[in-house]
């Protein structure tokens, strides 16, 4: 019961974060960051398989706001993503599969503290695991291929493909959070407790 009381307690208090402005603020700006690397920063491997770095931005969503933050800032990345970047036809289930991303990134990540420590680098490394495999590798895949993207004929090499991909994105993205979002979490955590302090003195 405890667990449950925890699990919804953390969506509450996440959604809660939407009140405030430094919060908006904050997802305006990482979301234009995953626009432009979405846009400008990836890497197409032939009609179906793409590298991106969006999942930085987002995931930072998760870190410093919560699943309720993370699931919007998916599904926008997604649809202003398209609307800035039009390559192939709109697919409602990619965004759905994005929100699904972000939400991930929040639910397990949400607060972590800023310190490599053994219990922040296996959250990392399972938030990641599960986006690679559920949304990258499965859902990804199966809304391709539920759209004619990807026939029975070509399913299998593909599949491989993807799987080789996703293994390498794994484990770049895992080392990339480590490195960039930890010290960006401890930047950010610092300033708030110096606005924190600046307003009880004043």
């Amino acid at each position: 019961m405890a667990f449950f009381h925890n699990f919804f307690n953390t969506f509450k208090k996440s959604a809660q974060e939407l009140k405030s402005v430094r919060c908006i603020v904050t997802i305006g700006l990482l979301l234009a960051a995953a626009v432009v690397l979405d846009g400008f920063g990836s890497i197409r491997i032939g009609d179906f398989i793409k590298i991106n770095f969006t999942f930085l931005p987002l995931s930072l969503v998760g870190i410093l706001f919560g699943p309720v933050p993370g699931l919007f800032a998916g599904l926008l990345t997604d649809i202003i993503g398209y609307l800035v970047n039009p390559i192939g036809t709109f697919i409602p289930a990619l965004v759905l599969i994005s929100g699904l991303e972000g939400l991930i990134y929040g639910t397990v990540l949400y607060n972590i503290k800023s310190e490599k420590t053994v219990k922040t680098i296996i959250k990392i490394v399972a938030a990641r695991l599960v986006v690679c495999a559920v949304c990258n590798l499965t859902l990804n895949t199966l809304a391709l291929y539920s759209v004619g993207y990807i026939t029975g004929d070509s399913f299998g090499a593909l599949l491989l493909a993807r799987v080789a991909t996703n293994i390498i994105t794994f484990c770049l993205g895992s080392y990339m959070m480590m490195a960039v979002l930890l010290p960006v979490k401890q930047l950010y955590d610092r300033k708030l407790r110096h606005a924190g302090q600046k307003e009880r003195q004043n």
